[in-house]
């Protein structure tokens, strides 16, 4: 998962243990572990990686048919997969 802060380069200590538990860097941090996200998520922005994915190839199957001509505004991926496939096959 990755976090986001307003501070470009932050270091988050526990306050138990007074280790280390997250660097940012560029105002980012992305981690796998667990009890770091638990940890972290109250109190800073999160991304899961599933939403970012997801997001990416939404956009990118946005920018494909807004080149083909055939995105309509409000579209949803669903309808942008539909109607490049038509344009696909009615190319050929």
């Amino acid at each position: 998962m990755k976090f986001f802060s307003d501070k470009k380069d932050l270091s988050v200590i526990n306050k138990i243990t007074k280790r280390r538990i997250a660097l940012f860097t560029n105002g980012e941090f992305e981690t796998d572990n667990p009890d770091v996200i638990k940890k972290l998520k109250p109190h800073f922005g999160c991304e899961s990686p599933k939403i970012a994915s997801s997001l990416a190839n939404f956009l990118k199957l946005k920018k494909e048919a807004m080149d083909k001509g055939v995105y309509k505004k409000g579209m949803k991926k669903k309808d942008l997969e539909e109607a490049l496939e038509e344009f696909n096959l009615n190319k050929k």
